[in-house]
């Protein structure tokens, strides 16, 4: 028996699924469902403040495939096919690195919380950035030493 055909999605259906509960991402123009990944994350002992959570949550609804081909071995390639619900309509050509975020920012995105009243609106926070450093929070050694709210600056 032939095997059905994966469902086609377009990055805007997978931009949808941004939050814990409701977690998809694209890598190699494939589309996965990580929410059984993400709700059993051994990241969340730490009140989900371990690295890889955070670079989970940060890459939801998004196309991480660069970061993911990275940082991923042929194990973490095989382990992902079993999540993969779906291809994209067409290949991204227009990829784009993740935007990492403190825990913190997540909070107040609205994407690990639990009140879906609030995840219409809901968009990551940006990192406030120091000019002089470009770091988030101000790197150790920084040559600005009055670390005033002018060097600073949001990135979006």
């Amino acid at each position: 028996m032939p095997r059905r055909p994966w469902p086609i999605y377009t990055l805007e259906q997978v931009a949808e699924h941004r939050y814990k509960d409701d977690c998809w991402i694209v890598v190699n123009d494939k589309v996965y469902d990580m929410t059984p990944h993400v709700r059993n994350h051994e990241g969340w002992v730490a009140s989900g403040k371990i690295s890889t959570l955070l670079a989970i949550l940060s890459a939801m609804g998004t196309d991480c495939t660069d970061d993911f081909n990275e940082t991923h071995d042929a194990n973490g390639f095989r382990e992902l096919n079993a999540f993969q619900n779906g291809v994209l309509d067409q290949p991204n050509a227009t990829r784009e690195r993740i935007k990492y975020y403190t825990w913190e920012q997540l909070v107040a995105s609205g994407s690990v919380g639990d009140c879906p009243g609030v995840r219409a609106a809901a968009k990551p926070v940006a990192p406030v950035v120091c000019e002089t450093c470009d770091a988030s929070p101000c790197a150790d050694g920084c040559p600005d030493s009055r670390r005033t709210a002018s060097t600073l600056t949001a990135r979006v």
